[in-house]
């Protein structure tokens, strides 16, 4: 990250265009804060990167009128040409993300009917398709279809030990750390399994019986030693 006296002149200019080529300096400076080393760093990549964080302002603002300029400004940009606080942070949340993955985020705000705007951590977990915790713990129970999400974090529990924990806050715990272990997996680029089909019900099966005199004796034995007689009644 560059800081100001890398970017401002050092020594006051005696021309006319000082106030421009400050205001330039500023614009710099903010199209590149808060950029890991890995991150877009050239002049263009910078400007794509800015691009995206004012499609994201103006699509969030549009899906959550107030809500999201109460919670993180009008703008991404404060007058003086510098990020906002909450500008850096969505930068960063976006950082490295391909215009695919960005409009899938914004795609499954509408698909999840969200009422709130997400936080910068799960946007990012929203951008690789990755489902709320919510539809998580309704697919892992016994019979039900399970994304392919839901099947990797099958994959990070014990299931002997979720199965006979003594309560459901220790399976909430255990089933929230493998949530979070699976997100991780899937925004490092790890693949994600397929998904499982729900289990068909089981048809009750009845046994044919094959010696019909062996069943009706052993069902008189058995009313013989209960006390019934033969209309199904207590001798």
């Amino acid at each position: 990250m560059q800081s100001f006296t890398q970017v401002l002149p050092t020594t006051s200019p005696s021309s006319a265009s000082s106030t421009s080529e400050s205001r330039e300096a500023v614009a710099t400076l903010a199209a590149q804060e808060l950029l890991t080393a890995n991150s877009l760093s050239s002049g263009e990549s910078d400007a794509r990167a800015m691009s995206a964080l004012w499609t994201l302002w103006e699509r969030m603002a549009a899906m959550f009128p107030a809500k999201w300029a109460r919670a993180n400004g009008a703008a991404p940009v404060a007058q003086s040409g510098a990020l906002t606080t909450a500008g850096e942070v969505w930068l960063q949340c976006i950082s490295g993300l391909s215009p695919k993955k960005l409009a899938a985020g914004l795609s499954a705000c509408m698909r999840d009917a969200l009422e709130w705007p997400p936080n910068p951590p799960r946007f990012r977990a929203m951008c690789f398709d990755v489902p709320a915790l919510a539809q998580v713990q309704q697919e892992v129970r016994p019979g039900r279809a399970q994304c392919g999400f839901t099947v990797l974090v099958r994959s990070f529990l014990d299931l002997h030990h979720y199965a006979s924990a003594e309560d459901g806050y220790q399976q909430s715990r255990m089933l929230q750390d493998a949530y979070e272990r699976a997100v991780r997996h899937v925004v490092d680029g790890k693949p994600v399994p397929e998904p499982a089909l729900a289990l068909p019900p089981m048809r009750p099966v009845v046994n044919p019986v094959r010696d019909r005199d062996a069943a009706r004796a052993a069902m008189a034995r058995a009313a013989a030693d209960l006390g019934f007689d033969g209309e199904g009644l207590a001798a």
